[in-house]
């Protein structure tokens, strides 16, 4: 291994190396699994958005990598993705006789990779026990559908 920085020991050097190797996977994983990747922007604010959005999610990543790392859980972000997905919720949506949507949302039991993880980043688990929601339907006048018949797609 090359590098212009001089009078670090092997030990500094190879924690910087391994530093950027973590950076560098943490972005990989920004491009792939959120879907962040670069696209053409027409306004500098939109690009400034996109960067502080990038530089957001890769904090909350190595947030949580560096709290799973403290507690002795050393799993690349892909396997904790994956074991997280085990975790599951089903939302359960009908309508009442009054015309409204009424949703119920209820989360399964972590099985036990998930508890760990859970309690390594001290969240409580299930995330949640049962929401339920009323969503009343709202009244579209004429006006409003035209426009939205009007408006080219996206």
């Amino acid at each position: 291994m090359r590098t212009s920085l001089e009078n670090y020991d092997e030990d500094v050097l190879w924690s910087f190396y391994n530093t950027t190797r973590e950076i560098e996977a943490s972005f990989r994983v920004l491009k792939t699994d959120l879907d962040l990747r670069l696209v053409y922007h027409k306004t500098d604010s939109s690009t400034m958005a996109h960067l502080h959005l990038g530089l957001l999610a890769y904090w909350v990543v190595n947030t949580i990598r560096y709290q799973l790392k403290s507690k002795g859980i050393n799993h690349g972000w892909k396997e904790f993705v994956r074991i997280m997905n085990t975790q599951k919720a089903v939302t359960a949506t009908a309508q009442n006789v009054e015309n409204q949507t009424i949703s119920i949302r209820r989360c399964y039991e972590p099985n036990e990779k998930v508890k760990q993880l859970y309690d390594a980043l001290k969240y409580k688990y299930p995330p949640f026990t049962r929401k339920k929601s009323v969503v009343h339907k709202m009244k579209i006048k004429k006006s409003q559908v035209a426009t939205k018949q009007e408006s080219p797609p996206i």
